[in-house]
Parts: structure tokens; C-alpha cells; sequence
């Protein structure tokens, strides 16, 4: 297979999914970052073509244009095959629902209710950003050329995202998202020794669940993960190969953080063809 481009952010959620997804299917990838946080390159028209949601990840190769991790990961099982359970169709349709159960799970949610929580004064900024970023994409879309309507899209997203954070007590909402990542947790297969969680194979549910307990380690949360028998999975798949070749983040990586930017600021053209 060519090799294919992973247009990706080296903190963002769901580019880790899609990096430990390829990473562990043994699909080779080339990166191409992009600066999420600051140039905000996902908003560009450039990458707009690319990806009309303008997030992160995206995976494109001769023939193959993928815009969301739940697709890159359902590709990066097919190109496993047999060496994941997914592949099992007496497995498969358990899988699938762990699967979909974390993508159930508003990841940003649970990490921003959980920062302006710890620090309240942010809050003022985030409404700030997020009314800016919604009007801006407003303004783009009534000069676009195609009529913007992807760019609306993505400022009624930012709209919603801002309503989330300001319209109910963020202290309800943080608890709200722990008891939804605490019943996920609870409700997880009883892993073995093995290598995965359904058996002695990897599928797409390790992927899921290892990158979701990376994100509560990172902001703390940890503790919602109650299962000793999980617990000990963690241990030893942090210690997989893959785990490290993916970078997954189970802290802030300020160094890396910054690196990440300046590499996706010399290459502000990757993604055009």
C-alpha cells in the first residue's frame, strides 16, 4: 500500500485514536501536523478543501480520503485483518458496541468542564475565543464562493460548544461527564492476561479505551477508573511499542507542545496537493 498522510495534532484526542489505530495495524503513515491552537491551519480554506468538518485527524492516500478517527480506526481494522479480534464475528459486534460507546462520550467536554472548574478565571477567555472564532467563520461564509455552508456549520458548532460551558453550573457538568466515563469504565469486558481486552489479540476497542485512560491521566481524572482487572491492562499496554510510536499522552508535554507547533508552521502548505 502507498504510504498515506496523517494530517494530525500531537495533543489532540482523536489524532492519538488515529495514530494508535495505524500504528498498531502496522499501517505506515506519513505526519503532517497541523497547528490546531494557535494558527488554527484546520480553519484555513486550504485544509477546508481536504476536510469540510476542519478537525483533526484526516488520513488521505491515492484512492482514500478518511475526515473522521472512527473511520481511520474501522480502515486501520480492515487493514489488521486477522491479527485483531475484530476480524472475529463472534467478537465483533461486542467490540463495535465499546466502540461506539466511546464515541458516545464527549471527550472535550469532560476535559474543558474539568479545567475552567480548576480554573475558574478561564472561563471569561474561552467565551471570548469561541465567540470570536463562530463570528469570524460567519464572515467567512457569506464572502465563501461555494456558500459557506461548511463554515456555518462549524460556527454553530463553536456556538454549541460555548452554550455547553455557560448554560448549566460547570461543577453539574464536570459530574455529569464522570458518571458517563464511570459507567463506560465499569462496563467494560473483564480482560485476561492477554494482550487486549476481548482475548489474546488487540482490537478496536484497546485503541478506544487506552487513548480515553491517556486523557483522564493527563487531566487527573484517573481515579474514575474504579476496575483493578482494567487497571492492570493499562499497565501493560502503556508498555507496548506502539504506545510510545503513536506518542500518546498521559501528561501535558509542554517541550513537545511547542515543538509540534513550530514543526506544523514550516510546512503551512502540506496540506494542498
Amino acid at each position: 500500500m502507498p504510504v498515506l498522510e496523517l494530517f494530525h495534532a500531537a495533543p489532540s484526542y482523536y489524532s492519538m485514536v488515529a495514530r494508535l489505530a495505524l500504528v498498531e495495524a502496522g499501517v505506515e503513515s506519513t505526519s503532517r501536523l497541523l497547528d490546531i491552537h494557535l494558527a488554527k491551519q484546520q480553519l484555513s480554506d486550504a485544509y477546508r478543501q481536504l476536510n469540510p468538518h476542519m478537525t483533526v485527524p484526516t488520513l488521505r492516500g491515492p484512492g482514500l480520503l478518511l475526515t473522521d478517527s472512527s473511520e481511520i480506526l474501522a480502515f486501520s481494522a480492515r487493514q489488521a485483518g486477522d491479527a485483531w479480534l475484530d476480524a472475529d464475528a463472534s467478537l465483533a459486534p461486542a467490540i463495535g458496541q465499546v466502540v461506539a460507546d466511546h464515541y458516545a462520550i464527549s471527550i472535550e467536554t469532560l476535559t474543558f468542564s474539568k479545567l475552567l472548574v480548576v480554573k475558574p478565571l478561564l472561563l471569561p477567555v474561552v467565551k471570548r475565543v469561541l465567540g470570536g472564532l463562530s463570528r469570524s467563520l460567519e464572515t467567512r461564509a457569506a464572502q465563501a464562493a461555494d456558500g459557506g455552508g461548511s463554515l456555518r456549520a462549524k460556527a454553530q458548532e463553536d456556538r454549541q460548544r460555548l452554550a455547553t460551558f455557560t448554560e448549566a453550573p460547570l461543577a453539574r457538568t464536570l459530574e455529569a461527564m464522570r458518571e458517563q466515563v464511570q459507567a463506560y469504565l465499569l462496563g467494560l469486558p473483564a480482560p485476561g492476561a492477554g494482550v487486549g481486552l476481548f482475548g489474546d489479540r488487540l482490537s478496536s476497542a484497546d485503541i478506544v479505551v487506552a487513548v480515553l485512560l491517556a486523557r483522564l491521566s493527563m487531566a487527573g481524572e484517573l481515579p474514575l477508573l474504579e476496575r483493578e482487572d482494567v487497571r492492570q491492562w493499562w499497565q501493560r499496554f502503556q508498555a507496548r511499542p506502539g504506545f510510545q510510536a503513536a506518542d500518546i499522552w498521559t501528561r501535558f508535554q509542554r517541550r513537545r507542545f511547542v515543538q509540534a507547533l513550530i514543526e506544523a508552521r514550516r510546512t503551512p502548505l502540506a496540506v494542498q496537493d
